[in-house]
């Protein structure tokens, strides 16, 4: 099988042949791999690892808003072809110990119920998350992948109507 390991005690930038935080077709992927086999990612959080379990609302300012998203990979498809339709099973999901969830203020879909930003700590154990911030409350774990896809070739960017076109990566 192949892996993508992570260290999750460095960010993205510290890491970069593990991962990307864009689609281009021009990062060259980290691995190749045939149709039908497995890879192991790991994958970090959507704040690249800058909250932490000690971390405040107050900290949140000094976070740089530029970090979201980083991606494990890219992992190249052999003999795949612009047009074919990838299927991929995940297998297993593991998730880590600790999760978290931020509000806002005038953002995301309840950007008009909440007008402070609330941080929660969750940690995650026997199939539940609990967090002393919301105190009694245990909301079933649902580990999810977050995001996949596929990069898009240069002919597809360039047709984005109302988006630059970087053609760097």
């Amino acid at each position: 099988m192949h892996e993508i390991r992570i260290d999750r005690d460095s960010r993205l930038r510290d890491q970069p042949h593990t991962g990307h935080n864009r689609w281009h077709p021009d990062i060259e992927p980290i691995l190749s791999v045939q149709p039908g086999e497995s890879v192991l990612f790991e994958t970090r959080c959507a704040s690249d690892g800058q909250v932490r379990p000690d971390t405040t609302i107050a900290d949140l300012a000094s976070h740089d808003p530029c970090a979201a998203h980083p991606l494990t990979g890219p992992v190249f498809i052999e003999d795949a072809q612009p047009g074919d339709t990838l299927e991929i099973v995940f297998e297993d999901i593991q998730p880590v110990d600790y999760g978290w969830t931020r509000i806002r203020p005038g953002a995301g879909f309840l950007r008009h119920w909440f007008h402070d930003d609330f941080l929660v700590h969750w940690r995650l154990a026997d199939g539940f998350a609990r967090s002393e911030q919301i105190p009694g409350v245990r909301i079933p774990e649902g580990a999810f992948m977050g995001t996949a896809g596929v990069a898009p070739s240069h002919e597809q960017l360039r047709g984005l109507q109302g988006a630059a076109y970087d053609p760097a990566p």
